[in-house]
């Protein structure tokens, strides 16, 4: 097991700390509004998760959140007027705010992604808006402290911070939107976790360890379908690390070299609600990093079909450990060329697929 931990580890690290180019350098804020300020909020701290220290500093920062049952939803108006056209959807309770400013009239101007769902009168669907509200309706909560987590739609992962270090990174799914469904958008922002929600159905899918962040937003092991009694998680794990929900954000269920997966999630958040979780919007200039072609990788040299990022893995029958190493710069060589990415171990993506991404945000 701590040979699992420490190649866990070690992968992590050189993942997190590749050196990016000059364009990866900028600044790229979950917000282009010119309000920044000189705190460390979500809305103030680039979408950078190499830097380990800032994130984290972010994740502990206080929210503010509009007072109110965390089902319910309140808009925020184009004037300091309750008579005046509402721009956007705010969830109680959960949502977070950046707040631009204070007045003397009773209302802020505030800043935030609209939380539209399918059946709202606003339809501003994830559309970053700056709308008043009144001053009273507004408080301010101090996360939990121990955990937070970070989602980026950009890459389709979940980054796991404990106690100040990234613990471990896990395969996501957030929401696939088209022109018939905009709603589908997982919405971003900062929030907090405010309701084990257990297990649901919905629209013929069956979610497991539900934990309520916005409303109808919930994270959850990614779903199954049941026949003749047994759960089947292929077709929708075939599309973890790709948009493929109706706005939940599905985790995968597979364990990590060090044990992590939904199930990890669950019991150590379902008695921690105010933890912090963090979506990052995969704005246009927004790139991937390259890996260090240094980077061990590990595969099954008797046939294996799948790249590892340790060279133990959940995913690889004990009579073929352990896993023989080689380097990502030797991705594209033979007999690595047309190896996958191992479900379990969460190795790097190949080059090809970063630049795919990084081309279509350009």
């Amino acid at each position: 097991m701590l040979k699992i931990i420490v190649a866990a580890l070690l992968v992590i690290a050189q993942l997190c700390a590749c050196p990016l180019s000059a364009k990866q350098e900028e600044a790229y804020y979950p917000t282009p509004s010119q309000h920044i300020l000189t705190g460390k909020g979500y809305w103030e701290t680039p979408m950078n998760i190499n830097n380990h220290q800032a994130v984290w500093d972010m994740l502990m920062q206080p929210v503010t959140v509009v007072k109110g049952k965390q089902k319910s939803q309140q808009v925020l108006y184009k004037e300091p007027d309750s008579n005046s056209e509402p721009v956007g959807d705010v969830t109680r309770d959960s949502q977070g705010l950046h707040v631009l400013e204070t007045r003397d009239d009773g209302w802020s101007l505030v800043e935030t992604y609209s939380s539209s769902f399918h059946d709202s009168k606003v339809k501003a669907w994830n559309q970053l808006v700056q709308g008043y509200i009144r001053t009273n309706m507004l408080e301010t909560v101090k996360p939990k402290a121990k955990y937070g987590l970070v989602i980026d739609k950009l890459d389709q992962r979940m980054y796991i911070f404990e106690d100040g270090e990234l613990y471990d990174v896990l395969i996501i799914s957030t929401g696939l939107a088209n022109e018939r469904q905009p709603y589908n958008e997982t919405r971003s922002g900062e929030f907090l976790i405010v309701s084990p929600v257990g297990g649901f159905e919905v629209e013929g899918l069956n979610a497991a360890m539900g934990l309520r962040f916005n409303f109808g937003d919930i994270l959850h092991e990614v779903p199954h379908s049941v026949r003749d009694g047994k759960k089947n998680y292929d077709k929708y794990e075939a599309v973890l690390g790709e948009r493929a929900s109706h706005g939940c954000i599905r985790v995968q269920r597979k364990r990590t070299p060090k044990g992590t997966n939904m199930t990890w999630v669950w019991n150590k958040l379902r008695g921690r609600m105010d933890t912090k979780l963090v979506i990052w919007e995969d704005l246009k200039g927004r790139q991937l990093p390259h890996v260090d072609p240094s980077t061990p990788l590990y595969y099954n040299d008797q046939g294996g079909q799948n790249y590892h990022s340790a060279e133990i893995c959940y995913g690889v029958r004990e009579k073929f450990l352990p896993l023989k190493p080689f380097t990502y710069g030797e991705l594209g060589d033979e007999p690595y060329k047309h190896l996958t990415p191992c479900p379990y171990c969460v190795p790097p993506r190949r080059p090809e697929q970063i630049d795919e991404i990084n081309n279509a945000h350009k």
